[in-house]
């Protein structure tokens, strides 16, 4: 899925070129997105909270698999700035920025945990190719999930660094069914 029609064109000439079958790019936001059953969730430096969206979308879809290379960091960097909860670290910018991002995708994992799904966060490839390496995946899983302990990590977390809302944690209750 890609919302840019000449993206979503180049990658099916390829899919077609290379006769991949069950196999196919649209054009569409992951917001409008209903797929009637999803096994995979694979997102690619969506950005924005367009991760967030495509993470939302894989677990109200019990997706078995969600694997992102997350993108974006804005909205917690927004909420730490109007916050003015600087510290040492976080009061020059490029600091503030690897802080919002580290933040961000660490509530995505721990989101994902929430949520039923053992979470690996990793680099996938080697740092001299992109500055944005890292991927969580996240497996759906059987196991008891201690949900009241990890809400409470995430809201000691949030508080920390005086962010008031996570897009995909706030997110998560909206038309909510068993989370």
């Amino acid at each position: 899925m890609e919302i840019r029609k000449d993206l979503v064109l180049r990658i099916n000439d390829i899919i077609e070129k290379c006769k991949l079958q069950n196999f196919k790019f649209i054009e569409n936001s992951i917001e409008d997105y209903k797929p009637s059953k999803l096994d995979v969730l694979i997102a690619l430096h969506a950005c924005d909270t367009a991760t967030d969206d495509a993470i939302l979308k894989g677990i109200r879809n019990s997706a078995k698999l969600i694997i992102c290379a997350p993108c974006c960091h804005k909205q917690i960097r927004r909420e730490m700035e109007k916050s003015g909860k600087t510290d040492a670290m976080t009061r020059f910018g490029i600091f503030l920025e690897r802080q919002a991002v580290m933040i961000t995708d660490a509530v995505r994992a721990l989101v994902l945990e929430y949520c039923g799904y053992k979470t690996q966060v990793m680099e996938f490839i080697e740092i001299d190719n992109t500055p944005k390496n890292v991927l969580l995946v996240g497996r759906k899983s059987d196991k008891p999930v201690d949900k009241e302990a990890i809400a409470k990590q995430i809201k000691e977390l949030l508080e920390q660094y005086g962010i008031e809302e996570h897009y995909l944690w706030k997110n998560l209750w909206k038309n909510c069914r068993t989370y």
